[in-house]
């Protein structure tokens, strides 16, 4: 690991992204390059999925 991803890097694994980590996670690497944030791959793909939300009968 080399730290902070590249937008390169993004583009030229997307089929590995999505297939390994998901849609979710492809779209947050995606997101992050286009709003021009430095962060790493870790930090992008291991965020906690949010809880679904309660629903009462």
């Amino acid at each position: 690991m080399r730290g902070v991803i590249t937008g390169r890097e993004v583009l030229e694994n997307l089929g590995l992204i999505y297939r390994e980590f998901g849609a979710t996670c492809l779209l947050r690497c995606l997101w992050v390059l286009v709003s021009g944030r430095s962060t790493t791959f870790l930090e992008v793909a291991c965020q906690p999925e949010p809880p679904p939300p309660h629903r009462y009968p």
